[in-house]
């Protein structure tokens, strides 16, 4: 076994590092220890370090992820949102009306509504305003 230094990340203009020790899979069997598992480690003797299992890993329920829209129902629900607003809507604004999971809209689906269904965007004091021309 080796201890392996690894770069994590940099602080001001310090580097810090994390250790790895590679414990081989038999050990790991013959102990009965999981991936995930729980350790406790504490130094005995001033030079030793010492590792405890804790308990085996926690199983947490996975979330249940709702099938994610497409690119044609979020356009739809925009342009439908859009229709006979003539001062626009920002992106906050739709987000909010139509109760949309995303922060920010995907920039590739927002240039595709531009050719789409004629989306506009214009700096107003409010923001960015979403726009369409309806007839």
């Amino acid at each position: 076994m080796k201890l392996q230094r690894a770069f994590a990340y940099k602080y001001g203009d310090k580097s810090r590092y994390k250790y790895l020790i590679t414990i081989p899979e038999e050990i790991i069997d013959e102990l009965g220890w999981e991936s995930g598992s729980e350790l406790a480690t504490r130094i005995v003797d001033g030079k030793n370090l010492l590792v405890e299992f804790v308990s085996k890993p926690t199983n947490l329920p996975k979330k249940i992820s709702e099938p994610k829209m497409s690119y044609e129902e979020f356009r739809d629900k925009i342009k439908k949102a859009l229709e006979y607003k003539d001062k626009g809507m920002t992106w906050t604004e739709l987000r909010n009306r139509l109760k949309l999971d995303q922060v920010v809209p995907n920039n590739k689906w927002v240039r595709q509504m531009e050719k789409d269904i004629g989306l506009m965007r214009f700096k107003e004091t409010r923001g960015i305003a979403w726009r369409i021309i309806h007839v």
